[in-house]
């Protein structure tokens, strides 16, 4: 059913393009106000990751672009949506504050959180010291281009096993006011405010994003307030940059339910924390600086220190959670470029620290809602060190050969602060772990390029994960591991039509699994081997008959990942064979794009996931989905004044769906598992932006 319906849109939609409306011809519009060329030229895009700037067609890696029009376009939508666009990646959210973000099936396992995915903002870590990542709560108004590293990038961003996301921080070019209101469905309401002030040698942008939502289901409620300001300095041939962030967020949560509340009344929230009206309150504060200084002879140096705090409050049915973390670091980056008669060579050698202190306490609750006798106070101390390097060959115009490697040593300390039941206090260290990768690139013509790499990833226990549920040490914890192989190619085949494919196999040991053992505890253990097989594509056209009034494209890309556990034994369970827990077999996007006269936008978007194995003897299932979304954008400048308006419809067909699924659900009391998050049905949004120049 889906690939009839997928078939139909697609010749639908090719079909569109053929009428004669779109050839005819009138003078564009100059003004500044004009939406971007949505059909961009992909091969000249400038990325940066593995921190050296190079056009996409030259980086001899699997690497994704998210555009600043793409952002633009998500305007009042959770970045979820805009990610599930891109090939490999795939981010369920049960609500703003319950996500699970996975790339190539990697953290799939996690149960309520993003992990064993590092991701950096302008530099900064955004991951945690246990491999947990919060991007939920990125403002996008302040994002310039997201870049998606896909597989081990071993090096300059550490060895996370799945992947790594680039925020880059936006830095405008002129003096601007910009306020904007949407109104969505639940009664959704958001309004961000944007100023931007530019010098000749600085940049400020200081932006406020307001969100409140009633949400679908019963307690659901959010209330999101984020301030951030981005500042960009230059002094000679030093270049500061300064990142702040400010979040403060209540939200409720409804939790997952059983098979039977998901398909009958998918509006409400699990009993038990409905009964409490179970809720998440945070603060979270993120500061950066970094400078970056060219020296002579070729010699440049990068320092960044960052720091973040976070205080949090969670109504639980079972307990009070309170939580503080604060962590700091620092990245020291030192690098060289050599030119010789045989090429160029490129040297880099960096450092870094990470440090982070993490509190949470438990508490009893009280039935008329205040927090009781304490049942837990505990103190955690997690830091770790990544020593990287990286060498880069360029012998000519078509050969780019690099090769780098991180060393990693993580260290955890644990303090138990009640000893009624015993001093469970604990030290944890890893042995070093050294994660190589080689990589290289091959321009077959100006217009088609191939590369191939071999990279080493791994992702260390949490804490928790180390420790036994009754106390004590989990000595037999080991990190999990392992290897990237894959080859791909991205160019064109010809005018109009561009591609990007890769072929991938990764094998990973030590899986970590948490054990279920009781309504909230978990135990650590490696249960095996899993083997990632994949293909990822991309294709876009710039359909014929585009011209300065009408602009139009095709894209369509997915995946196809018969992810497996080659040797899988839990307890008394051998799940060897059976396909891996959490991550759909295969996912695709389709996208039609009209771009009229640069002042109006049409996007249609339908986006495909395959069914999900929801336990680890495939006994369970989730349905497979497809989701149809459609988006307008209208601009319309008055001088300097310049106008916005748009309006969506997300989910047209109302399909009926989970949008973030709980892997081995347990049954607790005689009650069923509950398995699913249920997404909302057809909704609607509708906003406008006014932006001065001055």
């Amino acid at each position: 059913m889906r690939i009839w319906l997928t078939s139909v849109l697609a010749v639908a939609l090719f079909l569109l393009q053929t009428n004669k409306l779109w050839s005819q011809n009138s003078t564009s519009p100059s003004s500044e106000l004009a939406l971007q060329d949505s059909v961009f030229e992909i091969s000249e895009v400038t990325v940066h990751a593995y921190h050296y700037e190079r056009k996409l067609m030259e980086v001899p890696a699997s690497i994704s672009i998210i555009s600043a029009d793409q952002l633009e376009q998500n305007t009042f939508k959770s970045i979820d949506e805009v990610l599930n666009t891109v090939p490999g990646v795939y981010m369920q959210q049960a609500t703003p504050t319950t996500n699970r973000l996975t790339i190539r099936g990697v953290g799939s396992r996690t149960p309520y959180a993003s992990n064993k995915i590092r991701a950096y903002y302008a530099g900064i870590p955004l991951t945690n010291g246990v491999g947990e990542t919060t991007i939920e709560d990125l403002n996008q108004s302040v994002l310039s281009k997201v870049e998606i590293i896909k597989g081990p990038s071993s090096g300059f961003y550490g060895s996370g096993l799945g992947g790594t996301l680039l925020f880059d921080a936006i830095h405008p070019g002129k003096n601007q006011l910009t306020v904007n209101y949407g109104l969505s469905s639940y009664q959704t309401h958001q309004t961000n405010a944007k100023l931007s002030l530019n010098g000749k040698n600085s940049s400020n942008h200081l932006a406020i994003e307001s969100l409140s939502s009633a949400g679908y289901r019963r307690n659901n409620e959010t209330n999101r307030i984020n301030l951030n300001y981005v500042g960009q300095f230059i002094v000679g041939r030093h270049e500061l940059n300064i990142i702040i962030n400010q979040t403060d967020l209540k939200g409720f949560i409804p939790s997952s339910l059983n098979l039977e509340t998901f398909q009958k009344s998918p509006q409400q929230a699990a009993t038990s924390w409905a009964s409490v009206n179970g809720y998440e309150e945070y603060q979270k504060s993120l500061l950066g600086a970094s400078v970056l200084s060219r020296w002579q002879n070729n010699w440049q140096s990068t320092v960044v220190l960052f720091g973040q705090n976070r205080s949090s409050d969670e109504l639980r049915p079972f307990n009070f959670l309170q939580e503080d973390s604060r962590y700091f670091g620092n990245r020291i980056i030192l690098e060289k470029k050599i030119t010789t008669t045989s090429g160029i060579w490129k040297l880099l050698l960096g450092n870094e620290n990470f440090f982070e202190n993490y509190d949470w306490t438990t508490f009893e609750n009280e039935d008329d809602g205040t927090t009781g006798s304490i049942l837990s106070d505990n103190h955690e101390k997690r830091n770790y060190t990544n020593l990287f390097g990286q060498v880069e060959y360029k012998t000519s115009e078509k050969w780019r050969i690099s090769l780098g490697a991180n060393f990693n040593h993580t260290r955890y300390n644990y303090t138990d602060r009640i000893l009624t039941d015993g001093d469970q206090s604990a030290e944890h260290s890893f042995k070093p772990v050294v994660s190589p990768r080689l990589a290289i690139n091959h321009a077959l013509s100006t217009r088609n390029n191939i590369y191939a790499q071999i990279s080493h990833g791994f992702s260390p226990p949490s804490l928790e994960e180390t420790l036994l549920p009754e106390g004590g040490r989990n000595t037999d914890i080991q990190p999990e591991t392992g290897w990237n192989y894959e080859v791909g190619s991205r160019g064109y085949l010809f005018d109009g039509l561009y591609y990007d494919f890769s072929v991938y196999f990764m094998m990973m040991k030590n899986l970590l699994v948490a054990r279920r053992v009781a309504e909230d505890a978990y135990l650590g253990i490696n249960a095996g081997k899993t083997a990632h097989p994949g293909l990822e594509y991309y294709l876009e056209y710039k359909l014929p008959g585009s011209n300065l009034n009408w602009q139009h494209k095709f894209n369509v890309n997915g995946s196809f990942t018969p992810y497996y556990f080659i040797d899988f034994v839990d307890g008394q369970h051998d799940f060897s064979g059976n396909e891996l827990t959490g991550s759909p077999r295969r996912q695709s996007n389709l996208e039609y794009h009209i771009n009229y006269k640069r002042r109006l936008i049409f996007r249609l978007h339908y986006q495909m996931v395959g069914k999900i194995p929801l336990r680890d003897n495939n006994s369970v299932y989730s349905n497979e989905y497809g989701l149809l979304n459609l988006n307008v954008y209208y601009l319309k400048s008055f001088g300097k004044l310049q106008s916005k308006l748009f309006a969506g419809v997300n989910n047209i067909t109302n399909e009926h769906y989970s949008s973030m699924v709980l892997i081995n659900a347990s049954s607790f009391g005689g009650n069923a598992p509950r398995y699913y998050y249920p997404g909302s049905p057809i909704n609607f949004r509708m906003g406008v932006e006014l932006a001065y120049q001055f």
